[in-house]
């Protein structure tokens, strides 16, 4: 998740977008992991921008893991860790510790309608908050930093082909699943960017 804008209740208005559902049911949430995201790493200095990848690996490896266990294959995004090694690897850094594994609380083993339609809204959502980075990434670093990551193309052409699906109502009990998947995805790299927030740094939600 990228600390740009990146992505767009449990019982939305009649004839309501899910992807205007889920952008509602989850604004909260999104500002407060940009706060977080921002005290975490940041991209202003070459290693704030070799933390921001590590936290992005850390926190998405879980993330694939569950969606390859779950996701139909219409439903799961292009794997991006790869991506983040290499530019890990290409700044001399360390690949970091997987953060812990990621569930659904209260979820039964197998996911309910919806679940895997939410966790993967948010991955593919974050590819276009991951191109506003990659501009300012380029211009800070001299287009001397490696931006497989944020430059992903195939997650973008994801998200173009999961937006025919979004853009339309969803039943219930779908929207209702995903969107609490979306709030435990946005709550996973929360916990992740508060782990990794410098000591000196602010409180997530309160100015740096």
């Amino acid at each position: 998740m990228a600390s740009a804008k990146n992505v767009e209740s449990d019982h939305g208005a009649p004839g309501e977008s899910l992807r205007t559902h889920l952008r509602a049911a989850t604004m909260a949430a999104h500002d407060l992991l940009d706060h977080a995201m921002q005290a975490a790493s940041g991209w202003q200095r070459r290693q704030d921008y070799a933390r921001f990848l590590a936290l992005q690996h850390a926190a998405r490896a879980p993330l694939e893991d569950w969606l390859a266990l779950h996701a139909p294959a219409a439903l799961a995004p292009p794997v991006q860790t790869p991506l983040l090694a290499r530019d890990l690897a290409a700044l001399g850094v360390a690949l970091p510790s997987a953060a812990r594994t990621f569930a659904l609380r209260h979820a039964p083993s197998a996911p309910r309608p919806g679940e895997a339609l939410g966790t993967a809204w948010v991955l593919a959502g974050s590819a276009l908050g991951n191109r506003a980075i990659a501009k300012q990434v380029a211009r800070i670093g001299r287009g001397e930093w490696p931006d497989a990551f944020l430059g992903d193309d195939a997650m973008m052409a994801f998200w173009q082909g999961l937006r025919a699906r979004i853009e339309r109502p969803a039943a219930p009990g779908e929207a209702e699943g995903a969107t609490r998947a979306a709030e435990a995805v946005f709550a996973h790299f929360l916990a992740v960017a508060e782990q990794e927030r410098p000591a000196d740094a602010a409180p997530a939600g309160l100015p740096a």
